[in-house]
């Protein structure tokens, strides 16, 4: 809908609704029809006039409108996520993937994480009691080491840890440890977990575990994963932290949503 005026010098008091169809008309990539018409200048001065007298009356209007459009966002964002995690399901939930819990169990969870990421941190007890109260859940462990040069190499010893069948052990005791995480600190977790560390060394810097962490960044980036934690529960993305009853409450909607919550 595109308004004009008969009378250009006469201009009528618009009402709310008109007001703000009159905004719309005038906002950037909104065109007028085919035909030409336009406001001229004093038309859109007195409309601007009137659009900002109302909502200096009416502030709660424009916040509204603004929620509104976050709120449609975040639920457009939600659905993209949805659709990339439902293509990546099978490479999200590998069964090579460093992973605790239940391998057959009815509800996996992913986790995005970062070694020097303090919610990542605050996020292990939960993951640990969840795994203690519930025998039928198994949780993925994804590398995005995005907060320094330390986090990748910290993510490096745990996915060299991994092929020595330790990767949990190491994981915990890397995330557990408070101090900056340079080689000489990650060979002594690793040699205190039990592993083989010159194995372990050489492993960290091999083309496949380095492959892997590439691989996880690509797959937390298709999804919109851009920052740690971020969990992936059953085929829905919780992002951030959300503490051990926001994990439980996720994996009890993801049992309802495929009928195994009874």
């Amino acid at each position: 809908m595109y308004l004009t005026f008969k009378k250009p010098s006469r201009l009528p008091l618009l009402s709310a609704g008109v007001a703000a169809m009159a905004l719309l008309c005038l906002a950037p990539g909104v065109h007028a029809e085919e035909s030409g018409a336009a406001f001229n200048a004093a038309q859109k001065k007195e409309i601007e006039s009137m659009i900002q007298a109302y909502i200096l009356d009416n502030p709660d209007v424009l916040l509204k409108s603004l929620q509104a459009g976050q709120a449609k966002e975040a639920q457009q964002r939600q659905l993209d996520a949805q659709t990339a995690i439902s293509s990546n399901l099978e490479a999200l939930t590998d069964a090579n993937a460093p992973s605790i819990g239940n391998p057959d169990a009815d509800v996996t969870i992913v986790e995005f994480f970062d070694y020097n990421c303090g919610y990542c941190k605050r996020a292990l007890p939960d993951i640990q009691n969840i795994l203690k109260a519930d025998n039928n859940v198994r949780f993925v462990f994804r590398e995005m080491p995005i907060l320094g040069p330390t986090s990748r190499t910290a993510s490096q010893w745990a996915l060299a840890a991994h092929k020595q069948g330790k990767y949990f052990d190491y994981h915990v005791a890397l995330m557990s440890y408070k101090g900056p995480k340079n080689e000489e600190v990650l060979a002594k977790i690793a040699k205190d977990t039990g592993l083989d560390v010159e194995r372990l060394r050489k492993d960290a810097q091999s083309e496949a575990v380095q492959a892997e962490i590439e691989r996880d960044v690509a797959l937390a980036r298709s999804i919109g994963i851009s920052g740690t934690p971020a969990f992936i529960v059953g085929e829905t993305l919780i992002p951030g932290y959300v503490g051990e009853d926001g994990l439980k409450q996720s994996i009890k909607d993801a049992r309802a949503d495929t009928g195994k919550d009874g």
